[in-house]
């Protein structure tokens, strides 16, 4: 790296080296990259299709309770069971509202059971979110 002291009258250069914004620029890109998708709250599950669907960004603002293929339940990110998920979601939910995910292999009524007991048992859990995915226009359904 080498600089330029002026031309034949002797004075500083005003160049802008832009090479170390460049690199700092390339970072942070690769930074949001990496973060953004862990950005989103809960388990991934494969969510069923519906063609009436709201879209709603989940930036980490809902506690989810997902209920995946295999039955498992889970609050945010811990396992939990039908026994537990009422306590677990009174204890931590705070004012954050409920999304409910369900895996489109399971059941309704298995998801319904768990709606019922969080609506009946969380103070403040009459309203929940029922995720689902809307397809884009031309992707089968």
């Amino acid at each position: 790296m080498g600089m330029s002291v002026g031309g034949k009258k002797g004075g500083a250069m005003a160049d802008i080296n832009v090479t170390p914004l460049v690199d700092v620029v390339m970072v942070l890109l690769i930074i949001f990259m990496v973060v953004t998708p862990m950005l989103s709250s809960g388990v991934d599950v494969k969510l069923p299709q519906a063609k009436t669907a709201s879209e709603e960004r989940d930036m980490g603002q809902y506690m989810v309770v997902a209920v995946r293929a295999d039955g498992a339940i889970f609050v945010d990110r811990d396992q939990v069971t039908m026994d537990t998920v009422s306590t677990v979601v009174a204890e931590d939910r705070g004012n954050r509202t409920l999304m409910v995910k369900g895996d489109q292999s399971v059941k309704y009524g298995q998801v319904r059971e768990v709606m019922d007991k969080l609506q009946a048992t969380v103070p403040g859990a009459d309203t929940m979110l029922l995720a689902a995915h809307k397809p884009k226009e031309g992707e089968a359904p």
